[in-house]
């Protein structure tokens, strides 16, 4: 039987599905990259804006109607949020939450009548990790930060931490199949430990580098007030450069103190780019991206000026830009002054420009330098690099190793790094 996985949203979901993938393989299912040919599609949805609820909607009618026979699953945090809105479109025969992820299979067993059975099969990592060459693998779910625009907590709930040595062992099993990459996610990564005795995140990745040999390891997101001297030590240290990715995604939300403070974010903006400073003046070849909310309830001219003009004074390589999404559950739902939605456009494209001129301003430092590449695609051989720019190589020589050191020529029409083998 023939299952087809589409996620929807962060990395944690990718986690969440790469999971899946693995215990379907290990029950005797075929994991597929053909809808057409599929006798299940499992969707994991996001939530974290109306426009992610319309795009899983749309999705779950569209899928239904060019496949009649398919056998249809909702899962993930839109499933958590709103069973009953999924349930009346009437295209799903089931729905799983997030809260019911621990027993997936014993749910689509019984939901979809079908027989699982232990494959004796060893799983394949292609599959597992759904056609991406990196895993994620989550550390912690849930967040107890109760930020007024975000309707995460009440979808992944309260904080907890995984143990180490489940993490461990995950990495482990992960890289024996032949993974080179692991992306640690989660919704809160800073705060990793506060529930366990002993380990924090710094302490994680030292027990992570040291009892495994994955051979890159990245982080999702940290707030900007978590980082501490300890943790970012370990990108000098020797022993774990090498190994440990120096990209950092940071989340801003707004360049306003004003606008901060009503959305309940914990640290300033002069902390914020204080961090960014001590990232990239320490940290060799590192780059920093974030996350910025537009038109959040309350936002004046000054505030969106105030954001623009943070931005230009700080060394970041991206942004990416979400339109504020009203979400019923949250506390600026309940806010007055709604930003009108033509202003709100007008200001993303505003900061979608200064997003691109950061990002080839970030490209442009690269040229001439040695990188390090992660094959993803073939023709052409593309990967990206250690701080996460995208790279194609241009010459006909194909790359012997699943990792190679390139040299950055010169930057393409779509902003790719262009460049030949080191």
């Amino acid at each position: 039987m023939n299952v087809y996985i589409e996620t929807h949203g962060c990395k944690l979901n990718i986690s969440d599905s790469q999971k899946i993938s693995d215990q379907l393989q290990s029950s005797g299912l075929n994991i597929s990259d053909d809808i057409a040919s599929s006798d299940i599609y499992i969707l994991n949805t996001c939530t974290v804006t109306k426009s992610a609820d319309k795009k899983a909607r749309n999705k779950l009618r569209n899928i239904r109607k060019s496949n009649p026979e398919l056998k249809i699953v909702a899962t993930g945090c839109y499933a958590e949020r709103d069973s009953e809105e999924i349930l009346n479109l009437g295209v799903v025969d089931s729905i799983i939450n997030n809260k019911e992820k621990d027993i997936f299979l014993n749910k689509i067993s019984t939901d979809l009548a079908i027989n699982l059975s232990e494959s004796s099969n060893e799983n394949n990592i292609n599959k597992i990790l759904l056609g991406r060459t990196r895993a994620s693998v989550a550390i912690q779910k849930g967040c107890n930060q109760i930020c007024s625009y975000c309707i995460v907590p009440k979808v992944r709930g309260r904080e907890k931490s995984i143990e180490p040595e489940e993490i461990i062992q995950r990495i482990s099993y992960l890289e024996s199949r032949g993974c080179k990459e692991v992306v640690l996610t989660g919704t809160q990564l800073g705060t990793y430990g506060y529930d366990l005795e002993d380990i924090n995140l710094t302490n994680l990745l030292k027990k992570i580098l040291g009892k495994t040999n994955i051979e890159r390891l990245r982080l999702s997101s940290v707030q900007p007030h978590e980082f501490n001297k300890e943790l970012l030590m370990l990108w000098e240290e020797k022993n774990y450069k090498s190994r440990l990715c120096p990209h950092f995604h940071i989340p801003l939300q707004s360049g306003s103190d004003a606008i901060l403070k009503t959305m309940r974010r914990k640290y300033t903006t002069q902390e914020f780019a204080e961090i960014v400073s001590v990232i990239r003046n320490k940290l060799e070849n590192s780059s920093i991206t974030t996350d910025l909310i537009v038109g959040f309830p309350g936002e004046t001219d000054k505030d969106h000026n105030d954001t623009k003009k943070l931005l230009g004074k700080l060394n970041i390589s991206d942004i990416h830009v979400f339109p504020y999404s009203i979400r019923p559950g949250t506390t600026a739902y309940h806010l007055k002054n709604k930003v009108h939605p033509s202003t709100i456009t007008s200001r993303a494209k505003e900061i979608r420009e200064i997003a691109k001129d950061l990002n080839i301003k970030h490209l442009n430092s690269l040229l001439t330098t040695k990188q390090n590449i992660l094959w993803e695609n073939k023709r052409p051989f593309s990967g990206y690099t250690e701080n996460y720019s995208y790279f194609k190589l241009v010459e006909d020589k194909s790359p012997i190793d699943s990792i190679s050191q390139v040299i950055i020529e010169s930057i393409d029409n779509e902003n790719n790094l262009i460049g030949r083998l080191s």
